[in-house]
């Protein structure tokens, strides 16, 4: 009995460790999916978004190492949004997401599996197009907005305390801003796009937790291709660079953050009047990650869209 008792203790310490050595990534995911196309003045959209996503790989830096601890983790997301064009260049635009389930699960069987679901966080965005050219097939918009933390934060389950990671709140207010590119060429079906966006989080002070996720740049650039009247295809980079998170104390934690490039592969289609659909997958090629880190594998979204004009 004596060495069971010792054996998990180890355990149970290594465990926390490992915990430690994870990038955090609670609340809403970042939106992978390029969207310059205005649509137009007092026209609302509304989408519903679903995203998967599985990781099951260490890595040291960019090296995958075997530890026997984590077997992968995950989510199934949910997000509602809706964007109105009040005028022909200023737009605004909620999204509030729900995690239906977002997961850890263990090697080893003594160590029980984490999960979690709920709300998420909800994002207020001003979108403002700055430049409109149609004849030149040219259109550059800004946006800037906040992630509330509204959702469940501080999550337990059976009495314990739920990983900051699995958490569907980020718990932390996050401001963000951007733009989005996008130039097509007359008579030619291609288009070049790009985005860039910034995120930074307010620090985390609640009943279980005092940090601070690293700020996020991410970068985004891909080609389109109208390969039908109601269909395009698109391909792009996406690169995100996290800068270390910090805890209590201001301590740096040394296993978050590091740099990951992307390729996203996305599909558009038109398949009624008014309505959107899109489908989009997202594989790491390349990642550097500072000290040990659970990296993600793949994950892939769908979302359904409709847009209307509300004043003829």
């Amino acid at each position: 009995m004596k060495k069971y008792l010792v054996l998990t203790g180890i355990l149970f310490i290594v465990g926390l460790n490992l915990l430690k050595a994870q990038c955090c990534a609670a609340g809403n995911p970042l939106n992978m999916m390029l969207d310059a196309q205005s649509i137009g003045k007092q026209s609302l959209r509304m989408s519903l978004l679903y995203r998967y996503s599985l990781s099951d790989t260490y890595y040291q830096g960019s090296k995958p190492i075997d530890i026997n601890y984590l077997d992968k983790s995950g989510f199934n997301y949910l997000e509602f949004a809706a964007l109105y064009n009040i005028t022909e260049r200023i737009g605004i635009q909620a999204e509030i997401g729900y995690f239906l389930s977002k997961y850890e699960s263990y090697k080893n069987p003594l160590i029980k599996d984490s999960e979690g679901s709920g709300l998420a966080d909800l994002n207020l965005m001003l979108r403002y197009e700055l430049i409109q050219k149609p004849f030149e097939k040219l259109n550059l918009s800004l946006t800037g907005g906040v992630k509330l933390p509204v959702g469940v934060f501080d999550q337990e389950v059976d009495q314990v305390k739920l990983p900051i990671n699995v958490q569907p709140s980020s718990g932390s207010y996050r401001y963000h801003g951007g733009f989005t590119v996008a130039k097509g060429f007359r008579y030619a079906p291609w288009q070049i796009l790009g985005a860039t966006m910034v995120e930074y989080s307010q620090r985390i002070s609640s009943r279980f937790f005092d940090y601070q996720y690293g700020t996020v740049y991410a970068f985004q650039a891909g080609t389109s291709y109208t390969f039908h009247q109601k269909a395009l295809a698109i391909i792009q980079v996406r690169a995100e660079v996290r800068e270390k998170s910090k805890r209590e104390n201001n301590q740096i934690v040394d296993a978050s953050g590091g740099e990951i490039v992307l390729l996203v592969p996305q599909i558009n289609i038109i398949p009624a009047k008014n309505w959107g659909a899109s489908l989009s997958f997202s594989l790491p090629v390349y990642r550097r990650y500072h000290d040990i880190q659970f990296g993600n594998k793949y994950s892939f979204s769908l979302v359904i869209s409709r847009t209307q004009k509300l004043i003829k």
